[in-house]
């Protein structure tokens, strides 16, 4: 361990975020509770830049101490991190904190080369441990472990403290860039729930910041320029008068272009909730993300989880109705006593809904949780490395979860993307109709099979891929495809997923139409129009379709022109 300092030690916090868009609020909790009493500082970086940059650039501004944020998407990085600070300045002082590492802490302090580690909430207890590096004093802080001591702890900060601090919410540094960046905002701490696969299952009690300060904060940025605001509270809608309370402040205070996203549990929703919130809430404003994981009532109950599928089905289906909502449902493969069938049956069941996005995800064995510890109970086999994610268990082979990723694949490019709302429409009130986990299975085959790569596409493939794997099955949906393409575009598009006619054929088509001047003053279009902003596709007898891209207006008409009928409009969007 490194010689301890005396005097003002100079500590910087850092951490690794996944995208760029994302913000560390543990970081800026951290910096506002300990910057008027110690000289502190915090920089974020995301996990696709380089360990050797970030290292000089960190040991550029001379620092005594180094407090990295450890989560389970950037443990690998922040272990190398470490390694590369140490070589570089063996000297340095390293703190690790995070809910990667808070609950097995002598396995960090065992197998990385750190100083300390902070277990749990660590405004208060950060505080304290630089305290004592500053004035030289013995580390014996519980929730702080080292080489001396191991704590088992988990530190909570008391909510009415942070408080009386600056808000985190509202750095002069952050302000150039709110707009381009997500806020993640939070309104209590804690989950009531014990779902023995998740990490919030080890805190207890749920503890919630006061009305007067969640309500000044979120004035604040809702006077900014911040685009999406997501709440990172376990289950938001746990308390029903602070659901209303947050619920009704945001409808009240509406900005355009500002969107809030919320973990909920729908099941927990009343038809009052959920009328008005069909009543007032303004389009898009909100989005809910839902955990649903499985509908398999031994699954729920193997795993601690309590869950009214019935009810909470029906509530989405309430709220779809209102078609305000953007809904995000949630399915976990690889929970006991599911075996690919039932799963199969639980994705049929959430998918049915028809929510705007459905994520099929995969169970990850997370440091300290319940399941982990009980893994060979059920004969889990997981990636030792993070994210831990499950390989197999006795319900479910290596070879069943990785047809099921193949299937997730498509489930994420052909629904959730979005970008295939009509053909996707036609497919599962027709050729797929309560089918819905067949076609994503058989889409993610035929990628295998014909070996097309997951990545490095472009959307022309998208539409070329499912279009050929549509005709293999006797399927022609050319008409809503094309649609759906064009929909995807705000002014012409320069290349086509299919050529329906060669370009000299087109190039004079619209040439002609360009010069049809009844056509073109009755839609009130121009020559420039027809030949630099238009698609032409044929139909039948003479018939074609011209697609007209008004990006000015962000509009897109499309009307049908014949040689020798009138010329109809067909749509217009």
């Amino acid at each position: 361990m490194p010689t301890k300092k005396t005097g003002k030690l100079k500590t910087i916090l850092t951490t690794f975020n996944a995208k760029y868009i994302h913000t560390s609020l543990a970081l800026r909790w951290l910096y506002v509770a300990n910057k008027d009493k110690f000289d502190i500082s915090f920089s974020e970086y995301t996990i696709k830049e380089d360990i050797k940059e970030i290292s000089t650039e960190i040991l550029s501004q001379s620092p005594d101490i180094v407090g990295i944020s450890v989560y389970i998407w950037n443990v690998e990085l922040s272990k190398k991190l470490v390694e590369q600070l140490k070589k570089q300045q063996s000297t340095l002082i390293i703190i690790i904190g995070g809910p990667e590492v808070s609950y097995e802490p002598a396995y960090f302090i065992e197998n990385w080369d750190i100083d300390y580690l902070v277990s749990g909430e660590g405004e208060k207890v950060l505080g304290e441990l630089l305290y004592a590096l500053q004035n030289n004093t013995d580390v014996n802080i519980e929730a702080v472990s080292s080489r001396h001591k191991i704590s088992n702890l988990t530190a909570k900060t008391d909510l009415n403290v942070l408080e009386t601090f600056d808000s985190p919410y509202n750095l002069e540094m952050d302000k150039a860039d709110l707009k381009n960046r997500i806020l993640y905002f939070e309104s209590s701490r804690g989950c009531p729930y014990r779902c023995s696969y998740c990490l919030s299952s080890l805190e207890k009690g749920v503890r919630y910041f006061s009305e007067d300060y969640i309500k000044n904060n979120l004035k604040l940025l809702i006077n900014s320029d911040v685009k999406r605001i997501k709440f990172l509270d376990r289950t938001f809608n746990l308390n029903p008068t602070h659901t209303a309370m947050v619920f009704y402040f945001l409808i009240e205070n509406y900005r355009k272009n500002l969107s809030c996203q919320f973990e909920i549990y729908a099941d927990l929703l009343s038809n009052e909730n959920i009328a008005y919130l069909n009543q007032r809430l303004p389009k898009h404003f909100f989005r809910f993300e839902i955990g649903i994981q499985s509908t398999h009532e031994p699954t729920n109950q193997s795993v601690n989880r309590k869950q009214d599928f019935s009810l909470l089905s029906q509530n989405i289906e309430l709220l779809m109705k209102g078609e305000k909502i953007d809904l995000h449902l949630d399915l976990i493969a690889g929970l006991p006593y599911e075996d690919f069938n039932r799963f199969v049956t639980s994705f049929n069941h959430v998918f049915r809904l028809k929510a705007k996005e459905v994520q099929l995800g995969f169970l990850k064995m997370l440091r300290g949780t319940e399941l982990r510890k009980n893994a060979e109970k059920y004969a889990y086999v997981y990636s030792e490395k993070a994210p831990y994610e499950v390989v197999s268990n006795k319900y479910i082979s290596a070879e069943e979860l990785n047809r099921l990723r193949e299937a997730e694949h498509a489930l994420e490019k052909f629904w959730n993307s979005g970008r295939f709302t009509r053909t996707m429409k036609y497919l599962f009130e027709n050729e797929y109709h309560e089918r819905y986990f067949d076609f994503f299975d058989e889409m993610g085959n035929y990628y295998q099979t014909h070996k097309i790569p997951h990545k490095g596409y472009q959307l022309e493939d998208l539409f070329r891929t499912i279009h050929s794997f549509l005709l293999s099955k006797g399927i022609n949906t050319i008409d809503t495809l094309r649609d759906d393409y064009y929909s995807n575009f705000t002014s012409r598009p320069r290349g086509n997923w299919i050529e329906t006619m060669d370009k000299k054929k087109q190039k004079k088509l619209l040439h002609h139409i360009g010069n049809d001047k009844e056509f073109i003053e009755k839609h009130k279009l121009s020559k420039y129009i027809i030949e630099k902003q238009s698609k032409i596709d044929p139909l039948h007898n003479q018939n074609y379709l011209l697609t007209v891209f008004l990006s000015e207006k962000k509009q897109r008409i499309q009307l049908i022109y014949n040689y020798n009928q009138d010329k109809t409009p067909v749509s217009e969007s």
